[in-house]
């Protein structure tokens, strides 16, 4: 009994033995490429065909030879595979690896610079672009925006003073828009203190649309409980104002261009639409449109210079030849 667990030990031993001196079992895999060359049948698509080996000791289940493909500044524009499966060993494979002409779109046009421009009768946006995507672009349009100036919202607070009645306690007072743009709302905070200076409550109280120069009341009831000898003064502890940037928009305008193609530079000009330029004082610009053909599009071969073949995957059957 003890003979025969013997004898699958001394297997396992002896196979161990073959592994540790970098010995297999299983038939070796190999494939050796023997020549390739490119072929440009026209500007539009271009092959690599070539001849490859099985030089391993085993039929190959299946074996992959990659192609790369570069322009005369060896810049990589594209890589493509041939595979096959069933090859004997010693068995010649003749492959093809064709230029991927179809490739996925990636559009984008980026603003390189621009600048407001005013002469004596116009103003306009000098805008320069590029085509720095992968594909042609069929349209593209660009917008200019037309500012008369930064804003500067302010609000001055002209009055707030305490008044006490039999019902109520407020703080009353007046504010007026101090700044050069329509202040969409304004929040005025009341504090109101007790005679040794201590916070008893805030408040708050609202103001909206308040033009240019236009001066407004507030009233802030006192949000405590009613005790009229503990209300000693009030203050404006805090303003919050808000604007419509759209209220400093003049105008907006657009250029637009067609087949733009990939790296190209688009220099061009904005013009401000209406009579009073004078009042133009800075400008944005943005992308507003791209368009091209498809989710796909097909980059010709013309650019490929030469290519380079290397060999990929490779699984090896288990079966002896």
């Amino acid at each position: 009994m003890n003979k025969i667990w013997f004898l699958p030990l001394i297997f396992v031993i002896m196979l161990a033995g073959c592994t540790l001196r970098n010995f297999s079992l299983l038939p070796k895999t190999s494939l050796e490429i023997l020549q390739y060359n490119l072929e440009k049948t026209s500007g539009w698509t271009a092959q690599i065909v070539g001849v490859a080996r099985n030089n391993g000791d085993a039929k190959l289940d299946y074996a992959e030879v990659k192609g790369k493909f570069y322009d005369k500044n060896a810049t990589l524009l594209g890589l493509a595979f041939d595979s096959t499966t069933d090859l004997s060993a010693r068995g010649i494979w003749e492959f093809t690896i064709s230029y991927p002409t179809e490739r996925e779109a990636h559009p984008s046009l980026t603003i390189v610079s621009y600048h407001l421009e005013k002469g004596s009768s116009e103003a306009k946006i000098v805008v320069q672009a590029q085509n720095d995507g992968d594909v042609i672009l069929s349209f593209a349009q660009v917008t200019g925006n037309f500012y008369q100036g930064e804003a500067h919202p302010s609000l001055k607070i002209l009055s707030c003073n305490l008044e006490v009645d039999s019902s109520s306690i407020k703080a009353v007072g007046e504010v007026q828009n101090d700044g050069d743009v329509l202040l969409s709302l304004a929040q005025i905070e009341v504090t109101f203190y007790d005679a040794a200076g201590g916070t008893l409550a805030t408040g708050t109280a609202s103001v909206v649309d308040l033009g240019v120069g236009e001066t407004r009341g507030y009233t802030v009831f006192y949000p405590g409980s009613y005790y009229e000898e503990e209300v000693e003064y009030v203050m404006v502890t805090e303003v919050t104002t808000e604007y419509d940037e759209e209220e400093t928009l003049l105008a907006s305008s657009t250029a637009s261009t067609t087949d733009l193609e990939v790296g190209e530079t688009w220099d061009f000009s904005i013009l401000y639409p209406k009579e009073n330029y004078e009042k133009v004082e800075h400008v944005t610009v943005e992308v507003t449109t791209t368009d091209y053909p498809g989710e796909t599009y097909y980059e010709p071969a013309e650019e490929v210079d030469h290519a380079t073949v290397e060999v990929g995957a490779l699984r090896g059957s288990t079966v002896m030849p």
